[in-house]
Order: structure tokens, then C-alpha cells, then sequence
């Protein structure tokens, strides 16, 4: 999205492409249903970036019912639900999109999105699977696969996905906290996560985002320093008086 709208996932806007022409159907109306769908669907566009969810939806629901074949508007109208915390609906309409375009991954990444918030994991792992099969390179479907499995327990594959987030955007997690806080209403270990996440930047050698994330531990409950002394991921970083004053701590010493 412009500006850009992510949530459990990130969503780009693509390009509208022509509407069809239909056996049956005149010219005259196909450029009419056209018309109208793209003004539903770029009204929607502009509410949606300006924070009016509801307003949103309203105009994507009028697309779609335009041209319930359009993809793009179903999972537009998923978002919008999606960003209300409506997590039924939004799934239904990931659902439509995925179904009407299989190779939609920023929709199995939504999808994938709303598993994950009504604790159904397996169904959430297997979507954000779906997506980078798709699309190898989308972030944020990287970082919350990696932070999911990380939370169940399957550390090593875990934080190879978090590990490739990372390597593409550094910052992610920074620009996107709301992708942190979605993560936290599904009951996961934060102190966990946030931990995990340190000892990857400091197996990257940036003592910086290391120490950030150890305070992010710390804040979250997480008290086992000793194990920035046994983790060789933290080799590099372990002498870096930002990353020593955690050895500090009274559970260590």
C-alpha cells in the first residue's frame, strides 16, 4: 500500500487491470460497470490510507459487488475488516481472493494474518508458507513466520525465517510495531521473541540493535543473561559495553 498499510502482513497495492467483457453484456454497460468499479475501488484506495476503515469498506464492498470476481477488492475489503479487529470476516474475504487468484501472496499472507490471531497456528504456518513460495522476498511474511515458529517451540527453522527478515530489512520490526502488537494478542512469548531477535542481530555483529532488543526482552519479563555468556550468536557483540551492562544483572551474579 501507499504510505503504507500493513498489518499482519504487508499488502501492496497493485495495478487495476481492464474489466472484461462479458457475453451478454453491451459495451456501453462493461465501460459503465468498469466506471464504477474503479471509482469504488480508488475511493476505498484513499480512505483506507487515511485511517477511515470503515469508510473503506463501505467502498469495497460496493466494488465487489460490482465485480465479485476482483481479487484485489476482496482482499481490500479483508484489510479493512482486518484493521477493525473483525477477524471473521476479514478471513472471508482472504479467503475470496486467494481462491480467485491462487497466486495472490500478499492475500495468503493476510490470511495467514487472521490464522494467527484466532490461535490457529498450524493453518497460519501453512499460509505464510503458501506466501513465500510466492513471493521470497516479502518482509513481513518473513519476520511473522519467523516469530511464530520461534513461539512454538521450532527454533531453528524459526529464526532462519527471521534471520532472512532481517537480512532484507533491518528495520522492519521499528517502522511496523503494530506487527508486534497484532503477535501479542495471540498469547506468544514476547520476552522470548524479542530475545531471539537480539541474539540475530548480534550473529549479524550490530551491537546496536543487539542491546535494543535485549532492553525489549528485559521490558517484556526476560531475566536469563546467562545465556548471552552460552549463545554463540552473541560472540561478536559479547565485549560491547551496551550488550555487558545486561551481564550486570543480579540473576547472574
Amino acid at each position: 500500500m501507499n504510505k503504507t498499510i500493513r498489518i499482519a502482513g504487508a499488502v501492496v497495492i497493485l495495478s487495476l487491470s481492464a474489466c472484461a467483457v462479458h457475453p451478454g453484456t453491451s459495451v456501453a454497460e462493461a465501460r459503465r460497470r468498469a466506471a464504477s468499479f474503479d471509482f469504488y475501488y480508488q475511493q476505498g484506495l484513499t480512505f483506507l490510507e487515511q485511517g477511515e476503515f470503515g469508510k473503506a469498506a463501505a467502498q469495497f464492498r460496493a466494488a465487489t459487488e460490482v465485480k465479485p470476481d476482483s481479487a484485489k477488492a476482496q482482499n481490500y475489503l479483508g484489510l479493512c475488516y482486518f484493521r477493525q479487529k473483525n477477524y471473521r470476516p476479514a478471513r472471508d474475504h482472504f479467503e475470496k481472493a486467494v481462491a480467485l487468484d491462487p497466486k495472490f501472496a500478499s492475500a495468503y499472507n493476510n490470511l495467514a494474518g487472521t490464522y494467527s490471531l484466532e490461535l490457529q497456528f498450524e493453518q497460519a504456518k501453512a499460509m505464510f508458507k503458501k506466501a513465500l513460495g510466492l513471493a521470497p522476498n516479502m518482509i513481513s511474511a518473513n519476520y511473522s513466520l519467523g516469530m511464530l515458529m520461534l513461539n512454538l517451540g521450532e527454533r531453528e527453522e524459526g529464526s532462519r525465517y527471521l534471520s532472512r527478515g532481517i537480512a532484507l530489512d533491518p528495520d522492519y520490526l521499528e517502522k511496523h510495531k503494530e506487527t508486534v502488537a497484532s503477535f501479542s494478542a495471540t498469547e506468544v512469548d514476547l520476552a522470548e521473541t524479542f530475545f531471539a531477535c537480539a541474539a540475530l542481530y548480534a550473529a549479524a555483529g550490530n551491537a546496536e540493535r543487539t542491546a535494543d532488543y535485549l532492553h525489549k526482552a528485559e521490558q517484556a519479563g526476560f531475566r536469563a543473561w546467562d545465556r548471552i555468556l552460552k549463545e554463540k550468536e552473541f560472540d561478536k557483540v559479547r565485549d560491547d559495553p551496551r550488550v555487558k551492562e545486561f551481564l550486570k544483572q543480579d540473576s547472574i551474579r
